[in-house]
């Protein structure tokens, strides 16, 4: 019976994207800029904007991270413990985006994006140290638990963005966007008294909800686009020229994306997408942190290269409530890792994106 009430469920949700779905629209130029769209959840500037059309959209992205590499190769705690207090065992980064887009032309959009960041982190500190606890000094033996987790959350930094179509003829586009960062996410978060890891002292720089530097985002696109087909080329940076009010900042990022998309029906696409990530070495420390506690802690243990494989579903919805709007989901995982020092490894990222054009 499980697999018989499965199946009619799977027929009943297909059923309702149908109708939903189905165009209201006198001409399907109206929702041109939504039912065209066949872009990734994960890509940010997927196409151009009409003059005086607006996009708006949240998207929640989720990546977890789990066991840990040096260089290519997989390491355990022993080899953490070499060098360091505690040893990381996972970590989970969400973040919740608000993205507003407005054409001010049809070749020039501006764009801003505002994010909420939650990161949790677990570890596992060496047999005979100790930990402070409200004033309290905890030895941590073979027999006791070593396990801990540390959580930060807040406000993220702000995005402002600049986009204009150098080519928007036929199925070739070509566009580029010039972006600003701005440090609106806190670098200062501080553990609790009763935090096991960092009582009343700052969290390492993975923890902390923003880069703190104002920073400089250019990026070109290239766009094929039909009516059921679409791929992309895409070649996006992070470039950090200023230190922050600690005195360091991150490494330049350069990130390649290829996708392809193809609209099997009016209500739904499906993507595949590589992406190749490059992250540079951090410059300069917070002095405030001790290098030896735990990996994420020392500044050398940043930057290096991944490439990932995405798999994406679009869903395109036009009645009621619901015109012009898209909902997307987006899942991968990395194929290649290469980190400095040692590090987390990534394990999987998930994008789940609902998107209004009008």
């Amino acid at each position: 019976m499980k697999p018989i009430k499965n199946i009619l469920l799977l027929l009943l949700f297909t059923r309702s994207i149908t109708v939903f779905s189905q165009t209201s629209c006198d001409s399907m130029e109206v929702c041109d800029c939504i039912w065209r769209d066949l872009s990734p959840a994960g890509i940010m500037f997927g196409h151009e904007h009409a003059k005086g059309s607006w996009k708006i959209s949240y998207t929640y992205m989720s990546m977890m991270m789990k066991d840990k590499l040096s260089g290519n190769t997989k390491v355990d705690d022993n080899y953490v413990f070499n060098n360091y207090i505690m040893s990381p065992q996972s970590m989970q980064m969400d973040m919740h985006m608000i993205m507003a887009m407005y054409g001010i032309t049809d070749r020039l959009s501006v764009m801003t994006m505002f994010n909420y960041n939650i990161n949790t982190m677990s570890m596992s500190a060496i047999p005979g140290s100790t930990m402070q606890m409200d004033g309290m000094t905890m030895v941590i033996t073979p027999t006791n638990s070593s396990n801990m987790t540390s959580k930060t959350s807040g406000l993220g930094d702000t995005k402002l963005y600049a986009v204009y179509a150098l080519l928007n003829k036929n199925v070739h586009h070509l566009f580029l966007s010039a972006g600003i960062n701005i440090p609106t996410g806190s670098i200062m978060l501080k553990g609790k008294s009763d935090d096991m890891m960092y009582p009343n002292s700052r969290f390492p720089y993975m923890m902390q909800l923003g880069s703190g530097s104002m920073d400089v985002m250019p990026g070109i696109t290239y766009l094929y686009k039909q009516e059921k087909f679409s791929a992309s080329a895409q070649v996006c940076s992070v470039l950090h020229p200023f230190n922050n009010s600690l005195g360091y900042h991150f490494g330049n990022e350069l990130t390649a994306n290829v996708w392809a998309a193809y609209k099997w029906l009016n209500w739904i696409s499906t993507s595949l997408r590589a992406e190749e990530r490059a992250t540079g070495m951090m410059s300069g420390k917070d002095a405030a942190l001790i290098e030896n506690n735990e990996p994420v802690a020392y500044y050398k243990n940043y930057g290096g290269q991944t490439t990932s494989a995405f798999a994406g579903l679009n869903f395109y919805f036009n009645r009621t409530w619901f015109r012009h709007t898209k909902l997307t989901f987006e899942y991968g995982i990395p194929v290649y890792q290469n980190v400095n020092g040692i590090q987390l490894a990534q394990k999987s990222t998930l994008y789940a994106s609902w998107l209004v054009s009008f």
